[in-house]
């Protein structure tokens, strides 16, 4: 037996009993070993149509993120079906309802060779504090301390106890500063609004990616996007035209639903629509098989306010089934009830259609483009009467879309939807931290927030992607574009 089949074996050993990741192992451990990892001369080229002037560690918007998160790590991360695995830290658990223990990866270093320790995670979470921005409003505004145990153990305190404080962790990254992280990338060079080019980090702790180099490129026409992917300029095209998509060999297109679902929204202390007939007629006279053939057959209907897949849907809760025979006309006889119809200019052939309907039914429809900020301006102060807007569950949680539609607080819920008995389970499901039980109280809370028939859930949208042939990959639930995923 050689010295390599032997140190192999024991590694493999070590593998099975939990101490290294075997995907890691199997494949790069003799690389690591002997040096003869062996990278793709091509550079990979993935091409965006929507340009960011960030690449800080700190934002969270995903046009940020489907770039940043090949250079920088957090503690825990999503796979791509929204499941949390390790990151740098191997293992976790709740010792307390505030407190929380992560025991973190050893021999890690950062792409400028300094070594990763629980010190760098303190740094980190100080930084933050100081400059995070929306990161701590949205992500670290719970955490109230991190601090050091050992050199590779730190502890975290939450204020309240936070049943969805590991999904929030995927998006604290732990860096240095000047684009300095642990990942499978690291920076090389970036044009703002044009490219953002990566090497691959020889000392990632982890699975060496297939490519060294890639690039991260931004073209905005669409005639552009195309014709460069019909060339073979393009690996992976993000955001394909729905016309375009329809165009594609099968063996090019990739589709992912998006978990974001779309849904028209009443005003319910509006005197029309406070009348629960008012509402339940409205509900007869959309087909989803209609709007699933204007979305081009890449969305799909859905029961309730969020999409299969993410933790809190109810699968108990049917699918309506539209009938033209009771679909509602005229409901309020020779009169019509004027109503406005608020919705973003993406949404225009849809609320063509159901501005029809709702006509049909016997309204007068006063339908609105507005430009997003605006809209959520208008919900927030409670000056739409109808809303057509989209919701995502970026942590793969309904809780967010409860404390911001349902909830009688929420801040998209100002004057419109009240139930005490929704309230306190919202409350209650804020802070149980198990599982099991959470689930249970999310899932009754979708089941009486849809009796109350406050709004019609309309359809769950997909992400559209053109992967060019011999590339392989496949979208994740969270839209990520991560060059280590690409073989």
């Amino acid at each position: 037996m050689s010295k390599k089949d032997i140190i192999t074996g024991v590694l493999i050993a070590a593998a099975l009993l939990g101490y290294m990741n075997k995907d890691f192992l199997i494949k790069d451990l003799p690389a690591k070993i002997f040096g003869s990892h062996s990278y793709k001369s091509e550079t990979l080229k993935i091409v965006l149509n929507t340009p960011t002037d960030d690449l800080s560690e700190y934002s969270i918007n995903l046009n940020t993120l489907i770039r940043t998160a090949n250079i920088y790590e957090g503690l825990v991360a999503f796979d791509r079906n929204l499941k949390i695995v390790p990151a740098l830290a191997v293992s976790w658990g709740n010792i307390g309802q505030n407190t929380w223990e992560f025991k973190l990866r050893k021999d890690v270093r950062f792409h400028n060779g300094e070594p990763f320790d629980a010190g760098s995670v303190i740094n980190s979470f100080n930084e933050a504090k100081e400059s995070g921005g929306s990161l701590v409003k949205t992500v670290l505004n719970n955490i109230e301390e991190i601090k050091p145990m050992d050199n590779y153990t730190v502890r975290v305190t939450t204020r309240d106890p936070d049943p969805l404080i590991l999904s929030k962790l995927t998006k604290f990254f732990i860096s240095l500063p000047d684009h300095v992280g642990t990942g499978p990338y690291k920076f090389a060079e970036w044009e703002k609004g044009v490219r953002l080019s990566l090497t691959a980090f020889d000392d990632y702790w982890g699975r060496l990616p297939d490519y060294r180099n890639v690039d991260y490129m931004v073209v905005q026409d669409k005639n552009q996007r195309q014709s460069d992917f019909d060339e073979g300029l393009t690996d992976i095209l993000v955001a394909v035209p729905k016309e375009q998509a329809i165009e594609l060999p099968k063996d090019q297109l990739r589709t992912s639903y998006s978990l974001e679902v779309n849904f028209l929204m009443f005003k319910l202390d509006d005197p029309i629509l406070s009348d629960r007939a008012a509402r339940e007629a409205i509900r007869t006279i959309f087909d989803p098989s209609k709007i699933e053939e204007i979305g081009n057959n890449f969305v799909r209907q859905v029961s309730q306010f969020v999409a299969p897949g993410v933790f809190g849907y109810n699968p108990n809760i049917p699918l309506f089934q539209f009938d033209e025979a009771k679909r509602a006309k005229s409901i309020f006889g020779s009169q019509r009830k004027k109503v406005s119809l608020d919705y973003l200019s993406t949404y225009r052939t849809l609320t063509e259609y159901l501005s029809k309907q709702l006509l049909d039914a016997g309204f007068l429809v006063d339908a609105n483009a507005i430009e997003p900020e605006a809209l959520l301006n208008k919900i927030k102060n409670n000056e739409s009467q109808m809303f057509v807007i989209g919701w995502q569950a970026d942590n793969g949680d309904a809780g967010d879309f409860l404390d911001a539609f349902i909830h009688s607080t929420g801040e998209f819920n100002n004057g419109r939807y009240t139930n005490v008995v929704v309230d306190k389970l919202i409350e209650k499901s804020r802070k149980d931290l198990n599982p099991l039980s959470r689930l249970q109280t999310l899932q009754t809370i979708m089941s009486l927030v849809d009796k109350d028939l406050i709004g019609i859930p309309l359809f769950e949208s997909s992400r559209l992607y053109a992967v060019k042939k011999g590339v392989k990959w496949e979208p994740r639930l969270d839209g990520l574009v991560l060059a280590s995923d690409v073989k």
